[in-house]
């Protein structure tokens, strides 16, 4: 769907069908186009990309939308690529990507997902027409605003992961759990490669190095970037988590077989005089009075009584502990 909407100079503001009236529009200073592109074909990108005079480079990014969040700055406007994140699904990150260029007094803006964000952003817009006093560069802001904010839930979905995970892995650290815990360092890997660059968009669009950005602008990009900074923190925060995580699997993993081998130990330690005592009386030699009844029956209290002894042994010295017993 290509949809335009225009800002003329008396602050009304309209929806109309793409047509031929586009150059005069744009060459007016006073008049704001914003024309959005969902899911065109090619040749209709291409057409309304030398339409507006967009260089090829930018036309190529337009058709092939799979780009890292950038800032490039053309003869005539500036082209910025920003991501949205989608509820998680599994253990990829699915972004929804926004292609924007934004000259002096027009935006162009690409997508391929839910035209819902961009419906909000017009109601927005027609809703304040007076915000657009500041140029198209407050298209750029509200676009890019839900966009960020889309970060937050997911984030604090995946905090909560995270929280039960750890619970997890020190009452019951299984394989399963050891595999979800490389699958969010391989997410969270993913989250700040989408995180990190965005926030450097954001930073240069505060400093008024642009023409096309009015100077008025920059504070609500300067609070995006704020918004980023954060995110960028929760991300590292949640890598550090998830680091620890796996320190702990690991030292619980090697606690309870210390604890195995331990209690193998002992059991091997009580048995040994047993075997002692049933080893010497086995012994095939004629001088060894096997017809006296009391020595079978002092060698079966030894067997009783030496066990019984070496664990209260072990008891006194804290050998064996509450869960031991």
């Amino acid at each position: 769907m290509l949809q335009v909407l225009v800002r003329h100079p008396d602050g009304q503001i309209e929806e109309r069908p793409w047509g031929s009236d586009l150059h005069e529009l744009l060459q007016d200073p006073h008049s704001c186009v914003w024309v959005g592109l969902d899911g065109e074909p090619q040749d209709r990108v291409e057409a309304v990309g030398r339409q507006f005079g967009l260089h090829p480079v930018t036309i190529e990014d337009l058709l092939h939308r799979n780009q890292r969040p950038k800032l490039e700055e053309f003869d005539g406007y500036v082209f910025v690529v920003v991501h949205g994140l989608k509820p998680m699904q599994g253990d990829e990150v699915s972004t929804e990507e926004f292609d924007i260029a934004l000259g002096r007094n027009w935006i162009l803006s690409a997508h391929d997902g839910s035209n819902e964000l961009i419906k909000r952003v017009c109601d927005q817009v027609v809703a304040a027409p007076k915000a657009l006093d500041s140029g198209p560069s407050f298209i750029l802001y509200r676009i890019s605003d839900l966009l960020v904010d889309s970060y937050f839930p997911a984030l604090e979905e995946l905090g909560e992961e995270i929280d039960v995970l750890e619970d997890d892995v020190v009452q019951r650290p299984t394989k399963e759990r050891l595999h979800r815990i490389f699958a969010l360092k391989r997410l969270l890997v993913n989250l700040r490669k989408l995180v990190s660059p965005q926030r450097e968009v954001y930073n240069a669009l505060s400093r008024r190095d642009y023409p096309y950005i009015d100077p008025k602008s920059a504070a609500y990009f300067r609070d995006l970037h704020d918004h980023l900074i954060r995110a960028n923190e929760i991300v590292e925060s949640y890598r550090d988590l998830v680091s620890n995580l796996l320190d702990i699997y690991l030292a619980t993993i090697s606690n309870r077989l210390n604890e195995v081998m331990r209690r193998l130990t002992m059991i091997a330690t009580i048995f040994m005089p047993l075997g002692f005592i049933t080893g010497f009386f086995g012994m095939n030699f004629t001088g060894i009075p096997y017809g006296w009844n009391w020595l079978l029956g002092g060698a079966i209290l030894a067997v009783a009584i030496v066990p019984l002894a070496m664990l209260i042994w072990f008891l006194r010295r804290g050998w064996i502990g509450d869960s031991d017993r």
